[in-house]
């Protein structure tokens, strides 16, 4: 445990990267709690603009999605490239033209605007995610944010870790409403408790990491609309809740629950550890906003 308290109170100070160079997938944010030794932490009470920007273990907001979209566009560039090299050998062997045309039928199948492949909705779900990043940046200093948590199974939008518990929130950037009707989440008028199976998702490979450690801790399921807005909000079911991003810090805030600065910093080391092998450029899986 004091091994990984000094690691973390070394990246904070800026005395070099992670043991071994490697990059974790993490924001550290601020925090204020009690060190090994019981006392207070000088270097753990940070103003927001002394917080580290090394780009060496810092993660921005929405790191995942951005990811997806360079691969996304480098596949676009790549199809209507060898596209055009097929339109230019049609002038010798006229098949080839009509290859190119099917090639770029297909792509504006699969990317047109509004399509499942669409730029647009990764660079909306990027927009939201910064939004709720900004959000959490007004959290009092004794709560940690963590953008782009990787579980080994899936990226978590953020994690919040503070005095009131521990927080795994999804961000959903899709415009209209949520409601509860008869006891199920409902989004502009259609069923949407898959967003809900998946909050809980987030929230249990979090809690595993957890546990894995040695630490017996809830994990928050919470879905956070960045763009819409939440009827009553917060929507509270059985294990997941959902807020609009104007309640998001109330919600974090305002939980009945308290958890010991001991185990506040034993959260923290755990999910900022990065382990032993560069997990940083194997990210599978949908994007989840």
């Amino acid at each position: 445990m004091e091994q990984r308290y000094d690691a973390v109170k070394d990246v904070l100070e800026g005395n070099g990267p992670w043991p071994g160079d490697i990059d974790p997938v993490v924001e550290v944010a601020t925090a204020e709690c009690c060190g090994p030794g019981g006392g207070a932490v000088p270097w753990l009470a940070l103003s927001p603009a002394d917080r580290p920007t090394d780009k060496a273990y810092v993660s921005r907001p929405a790191e995942f999605l951005r990811l997806q979209l360079r691969l996304r566009v480098a596949v676009f560039a790549a199809t209507v490239a060898v596209a055009a090299v097929l339109a230019l050998m049609g002038v010798w062997w006229w098949p080839a033209f009509f290859l190119a045309l099917g090639l770029l039928f297909v792509l504006e199948r699969l990317a047109g605007k509004g399509r499942n492949l669409d730029p647009e909705h990764l660079r909306r779900g990027i927009r939201g995610e910064e939004a709720v990043a900004d959000v959490l940046a007004a959290l009092p200093s004794s709560y940690w944010v963590l953008h782009g948590v990787w579980t080994g199974h899936g990226d978590v939008d953020h994690v919040v870790i503070g005095p009131t518990g521990v927080f795994a929130l999804e961000t959903k950037a899709w415009e209209g409403r949520f409601y509860r009707s008869r006891g199920h989440l409902h989004y502009n008028g259609k069923p949407a408790e898959h967003v809900l199976r998946q909050a809980r998702g987030a929230a249990g490979q979090v809690r595993q990491l957890l546990l894995e450690a040695g630490i017996d801790e809830w994990v928050e399921a919470v879905v956070v609309a960045a763009r819409g807005s939440v009827s009553r909000s917060p929507i509270r079911f059985r294990q997941a809740n959902v807020v609009s991003i104007e309640d998001v810090v109330d919600f974090v805030t305002g939980r009945r629950h308290w958890i010991r600065s001991s185990k506040l910093l034993a959260v923290v080391a755990t999910l900022v550890e990065p382990g032993e092998e560069d997990r940083s450029g194997d990210r599978g899986g949908p994007p989840s906003a």
